[in-house]
């Protein structure tokens, strides 16, 4: 059976059984009409705690009705204490199988107005019926059963059944009591249907706030995980670019170190020293890339390494030219400081456009660094590779672009890496933004 909650102030939708066809639909119509409830804690998967209240209830009902049938009616008989427990006892599926119930009790009241049977405080269970059946279904229900309470309540208004209320009131009961008489009886049925309706609006309220509640932690879940994904591509890309910048550094100084080796064993010795400088710092900064990852909680135990900036491209291009690289920077516009999140982009994509020069260019690279009022224009191109140079570091294509790409999106850039007739050009503007860095400035120029 599947379950569907209505909207407050909505019409109900009806839960069915599903995957009934063909001959069986008919009987689906009327197990439909039995069981069908809105909101939670009915049905045939009410809690067994509920069903047992509900036998404690309709036992109450018939204690009273039975113990004080005697008390008000001493010419009470035997079939009417049958009415008793034919009036109170279907209260015991009030909520199970609240139309049944309602059905039930008004067939049996129905019936004893027309056999006019005594009155009695088990009457009071065709109240609480209505109450029953307007709270746990759907308000179309609920007002067919107040419509159709007013069958019992004319029936004592046509048949003298008033008339074990009216004698207990006045002397003579004239047609102004017996009006009297059925007007109480339609106010308290209002007022038990009403009563039904704000238990009916409760409920489905309950229900909605649940499924609301459910519904953010979902979305809460979910943002973490996208977050949590967004942070780990965020030290992917860090890592490809300190690891992709060591081995190719580290792999031509271990080339120019085997080529000068014999001829000039003090500048193998340099190359080598520089490939162990080269080496140990990329492994600090692994390290530090390594420890963001452990931190799942984000509390920030371990001292976060610092990220490299503006201030650190100077021996960026001094390590790159130790390579064999002839590096140009050029640096025009104002001095201003710049956010951090921007320093660090200038300097990855420097960094990994070295990379690509070495891999895959010529010798000579230009950067041009223009710092405006509004953002950070780079550029940086590099010649068209020789035929005799062939270094490269497998057959498979890199993400060096698509992390450049990565990373100028992050700071709402733009980046363009094309070839062009004398070389290959990358082109990144970055505007000025405080998003992701928490506000902090990069405010050291390249002249360190």
């Amino acid at each position: 059976m599947a379950r569907v909650v209505a909207d407050v102030g909505r019409p109900a939708r009806i839960a069915s059984d599903q995957g009934n066809s063909g001959p069986m639909r008919q009987g689906g119509r009327w197990r439909t009409l039995l069981w069908a409830n809105e909101g939670t804690g009915v049905g045939r998967h009410m809690p067994t705690s509920s069903l047992i209240f509900d036998c404690v209830v309709a036992a109450l009902f018939f204690a009273c009705g039975s113990a004080f049938l005697p008390l008000f009616m001493p010419q009470a008989q035997l079939i009417d204490g049958v009415f008793v427990g034919l009036v109170t006892l279907p209260l015991m599926i009030r909520r199970r199988l609240p139309r049944t119930s309602f059905v039930m009790i008004l067939v049996f009241a129905t019936a004893q107005s027309w056999w006019l049977r005594p009155i009695g405080m088990h009457d009071a269970g065709l109240l609480f019926a209505l109450y029953s059946v307007v709270g746990y279904t759907n308000r179309r229900t609920g007002l067919v059963a107040a419509a159709l309470i007013a069958i019992p309540t004319l029936s004592g208004a046509l048949n003298d059944w008033w008339n074990f209320i009216d004698e207990h009131l006045v002397h003579d009961p004239g047609v102004f009591t017996r009006v009297s008489t059925t007007a109480g009886m339609t106010i308290l049925a209002f007022i038990a249907w009403a009563s039904g309706e704000g238990l009916r609006s409760s409920r489905l309220l309950r229900d909605a706030l649940v499924d609301r509640a459910a519904q953010l932690e979902r979305e809460r879940e979910q943002q973490a995980k996208l977050a949590a994904s967004a942070e780990r591509a965020r030290i992917a890309r860090e890592m490809h670019d300190v690891i992709a910048h060591a081995l190719s550094v580290m792999i031509a100084q271990a080339d120019g170190g085997a080529y000068v080796i014999d001829q000039d064993p003090a500048e193998a010795k340099a190359a080598l020293e520089r490939i162990s400088g080269t080496g140990r710092d990329s492994l600090t900064q692994m390290r530090g890339l390594l420890g963001l990852l452990r931190t799942d909680d984000g509390s920030g135990d371990q001292p976060a390494t610092p990220q490299p900036g503006l201030a650190d491209l100077p021996r960026l291009i001094d390590e790159a030219g130790r390579t064999g690289l002839r590096i140009t920077l050029r640096q025009t516009g104002i001095e201003q400081p710049l956010p951090q999140m921007i320093g660090l982009t200038v300097y990855r994509l420097v960094q990994e456009s070295l990379t690509n020069a070495r891999k895959h260019g010529g010798d000579h690279v230009t950067i041009e660094l223009d710092r405006r009022s509004d953002g950070v224009d780079l550029r940086v191109i590099n010649d068209l590779a020789p035929r005799s140079k062939r270094l490269q570091t497998g057959p498979e294509p890199g993400h060096g672009l698509h992390g450049m790409q990565e990373r100028v999106a992050a700071v709402r850039g733009r980046l363009t890496a094309e070839p062009t007739g004398e070389g290959f050009l990358v082109h990144a503007w970055l505007p000025h933004t405080n998003e992701g860095d928490g506000g902090r400035r990069d405010d050291q120029d390249l002249s360190g």
